[in-house]
């Protein structure tokens, strides 16, 4: 597996792996995004391709995330660049237990420590109990929850390096 930035031809493998996640979890009962929240345009309201990574096995895209330097929903007060925070991890749903996340979670730990931040950031639904532990197995450190949302508790993580 490798990961690279993603290019705008990834495009439609990127809506079409975000689709399939959605409608999985909707099946699942473990609902985390809308599907008019997982479209290109949507995400290009707040990010740029050169924003989003992708994870790769034999020439499928099987994993992504936007990995950015500003967050200012979760993070108001801090400055570009005071740190390198994580949005809209995701695994394709056929290759779910396979250690892409992991993988993921490891390249932007590593990006972070490389471009020299002082720490790495993620969000994460209070109640995404699966997702908050994969962080937590990953070293990250829960620094506070709050109400940044009317429609959920988002619980705040970092990896101080």
């Amino acid at each position: 597996m490798q990961i690279r930035k993603a290019t705008t031809k990834d495009i439609p493998a990127i809506e079409a792996m975000y689709h399939d996640r959605v409608l999985y979890n909707d099946a699942h009962d473990m609902h985390q995004w809308r599907l008019e929240q997982v479209s290109w345009e949507c995400f290009s309201q707040l990010y740029t391709i050169d924003d989003y990574y992708v994870a790769e096995e034999n020439n499928s895209i099987v994993g992504g995330c936007f990995i950015v330097d500003i967050d200012e929903l979760y993070w108001p007060n801090e400055p570009k660049g005071a740190a390198l925070y994580l949005h809209k991890i995701v695994v394709h749903p056929h290759h779910s237990g396979k250690g892409y996340a992991d993988a993921l979670i490891t390249f932007f730990k590593e990006k972070g420590r490389k471009e020299g931040y002082p720490e790495v950031r993620i969000d994460v639904r209070e109640k995404k109990t699966k997702l908050r532990a994969m962080y937590e197995r990953n070293g990250f450190k829960l620094l506070k929850t709050g109400q940044f949302v009317s429609e959920f508790t988002t619980a705040l993580y970092h990896y101080p390096f």
